[in-house]
């Protein structure tokens, strides 16, 4: 049986997420101990809100990257708790799982050296592969995520190359986060890849999706023919 201490931070944690802007959460979330808020956080990823679930995220890197200052193996073991809730074996749908480990990395430069080629993995089809839309999705994003805060892992681990073959996906919002996230590595991380992906995103069929999510410094909601545009700007 939970403490009351332990349910009682969770219902304050839970309280911030569906009420409070996003640099509130961060704030009065990071005034917690970290060890006691990383649970909370982990179960608002199946909240039925985006918005939640995308504060829920963006708060979860700040707080790993807090329990890693304090003890690095303790931050590992979230990060292998995220890995074991992406196994098929643990029987979960891994909402916002991907996200949240994504995030984890590009908060502590430790981990991300140490995990960031297995978030790559996950969308590479002859690695550990996640064929779940929403879960490919997720990942996408993680390495565009990535790409902004440590460039030269992902490029190490050759995510343009493995993940480009997300930009042809059925599902429409894993191209809308595949586009997203290209336009974050940007010319330089793409080097000769450059010009197949400037001819894919120019080949992209148009679609009226929009999404929501954390772009690395705040929630914002976007339609795919903006990040279109915002991608090619970033590329041309």
């Amino acid at each position: 049986m939970p403490s009351p201490i332990h349910s009682g931070l969770k219902r304050e944690i839970l309280k911030l997420l569906e009420n409070e802007d996003l640099p509130a959460v961060k704030e009065k979330i990071l005034s917690f101990p970290p060890r006691q808020a990383i649970n909370p956080l982990i179960g608002a990823l199946c909240h039925r809100k985006e918005e939640v679930r995308w504060k829920a995220i963006a708060a979860i890197g700040p707080v790993v990257a807090k329990i890693a200052s304090q003890d690095l193996e303790k931050a590992r073991v979230v990060i292998r708790r995220f890995m074991w809730m992406l196994n098929e074996e643990s029987g979960g749908m891994a909402w916002g799982v991907p996200e949240a480990m994504a995030e984890s990395l590009a908060n502590h430069r430790g981990l991300a050296e140490e995990y960031t080629s297995i978030l790559i993995s996950y969308g590479w089809e002859e690695g550990n592969y996640l064929e779940y839309p929403p879960a490919q999705r997720g990942v996408v994003w993680g390495v565009g995520r990535m790409a902004q805060v440590f460039p030269d892992l992902i490029e190490k681990f050759k995510a343009p190359e493995y993940l480009f073959h997300l930009s042809d996906s059925s599902d429409p919002f894993v191209r809308a986060f595949w586009l997203w996230a290209y336009g974050q590595m940007g010319k330089t991380l793409l080097k000769d890849l450059l010009p197949q992906v400037l001819k894919k995103i120019r080949n992209l069929p148009p679609s009226e999706v929009e999404i929501i999510f954390y772009d690395g410094l705040a929630l914002r909601q976007a339609g795919f023919q903006e990040i279109l545009t915002e991608t090619l700007s970033h590329l041309s």
